[in-house]
């Protein structure tokens, strides 16, 4: 067999990145920012005034002077002139001299001569027009400055953030009314394997139900691509291979890609043009994936064993498809491991691990188990790589853990 020509984790992320950009798939659209969730931002959102644009108070009470309060106590109260009612979303009429005050609510604008709101209850009403102040405040007391939130120009999202309800808050806030973004990449999900049964079914000896396809759909709808079709298809050759002359951007392949004498997709792709970029990946769990490309589709063939999928996919598919986007990569914190992980396969390991808090650090729990236990995903917090020349890791060793959620 001369296939398995097998590529270190770096490199597999870097021929797929490479082959993202030679297709390319980066097609900017404009999207009515209501409508952007989910899509990958494709350019900085930058605030184009001043925010807020005016002096704002946080809450109700009257706009004063604060040296008006200076010295006010509930045994001397200061009294102030009531000069007017500020209504919400206009302009106050009157400037505040010394002496006065304003009635203003949350969110109202402070009238010129006012640098500070005292709240409601460190007052008293006693009359139409006069008021009483108990308590002393300080300037800029209870008041939001002109650009305390950002100043015109200030960077408030990069291009690269997959847009979530806090970005489309921001854009509107910034007054974007529509988004430029990536357009949503097509894939298609299939799945292969005779023993493969729907979800839906009755388990019965040698078959398993289909978990990769349910899987890897709610993987790519979180990353923002647009799953269009999954098919789950007997070990057929033929029927694989008219699969995967659909002309759809991305088709995503579970089973069918080890070196067993059912596993077509390797096969198929050295006989599709450009064909085959890489078979297998010098990793443990996922070794058995591979990379092809059919004119401008891109084919990526993973393991059927679940554990292995997913591995696969958030090591290096996710890896290099938030390289290619500019998105941002998961955060890695320091744990300390609980046990020693050993690590003698000639390749690079990844390991999945729980998070835990004792004390005052973080603990990092290898999972353990065989990669078709679908079991192990509830505890997964995170993952570490081993290098391929390490013989593992130290019980009590300090350890960066990529966070996966």
């Amino acid at each position: 067999m001369d296939l398995l020509d097998v590529k270190t984790i770096n490199e597999a992320v870097n021929l797929q990145v490479k082959v993202m950009e030679e297709i390319p798939l980066k097609k900017k659209i404009l999207l009515e920012t209501k409508n952007s969730l989910g899509y990958i931002l494709a350019s900085d959102l930058v605030s184009r005034d001043d925010l807020p644009s005016f002096r704002k108070s946080t809450m109700d009470g009257y706009a004063i002077k604060y040296k008006d309060s200076q010295g006010a106590s509930d045994t001397i109260p200061t009294i102030l002139r009531i000069v007017e009612e500020i209504e919400m979303g206009f302009e106050p009429k009157c400037r505040i001299e010394n002496g006065e005050a304003s009635k203003i609510y949350t969110g109202g604008m402070l009238p010129e001569g006012a640098d500070s709101v005292i709240p409601i209850e460190f007052t008293e009403k006693f009359s139409n027009d006069l008021i009483s102040i108990n308590k002393p405040i300080v300037f800029m007391d209870n008041v939001i400055d002109i650009g305390e939130d950002s100043s015109k120009g200030d960077l408030y999202q990069r291009s690269g953030k997959i847009i979530d309800p806090e970005t489309i808050a921001m854009a509107a806030s910034l007054g974007y009314d529509k988004i430029e973004a990536y357009d949503k990449i097509n894939c298609k999900i299939i799945s292969t394997g005779d023993e493969i049964l729907p979800v839906s079914s009755e388990l019965y000896p040698a078959k398993t139900r289909d978990i990769n396809s349910y899987m890897l759909y709610s993987l790519l709808n979180s990353m923002g691509i647009n799953v269009v079709s999954m098919k789950h298809l007997k070990d057929d050759k033929e029927i694989i291979r008219k699969e995967l002359l659909e002309d759809i951007d991305l088709i995503i392949v579970s089973g069918s890609s080890s070196k067993g004498k059912k596993d077509f997709i390797p096969f198929i792709a050295k006989d599709l043009e450009p064909g085959l970029i890489y078979h297998g990946i010098s990793i443990k769990p996922g070794k058995p994936t591979s990379l092809s490309l059919n004119n401008k589709t891109i084919i990526l063939g993973l393991p059927g064993n679940p554990i292995s999928a997913y591995t696969v996919f958030k090591c290096v598919f996710q890896k290099a498809y938030n390289r290619y986007y500019n998105i941002e990569d998961s955060l890695k914190i320091k744990c300390r491991l609980v046990r020693n992980i050993h690590a003698k396969s000639a390749k690079t390991l990844i390991q999945l691990v729980d998070i835990e808090r004792r004390e005052d650090e973080l603990i990092a729990i290898p999972i353990f188990g065989f990669s078709n236990n679908i079991s192990l995903l509830k505890k997964v917090r995170g993952y570490i790589l081993i290098d391929e020349y390490s013989e593992g890791l130290r019980e009590n060793e300090y350890v960066w853990v990529s966070l996966i959620k």
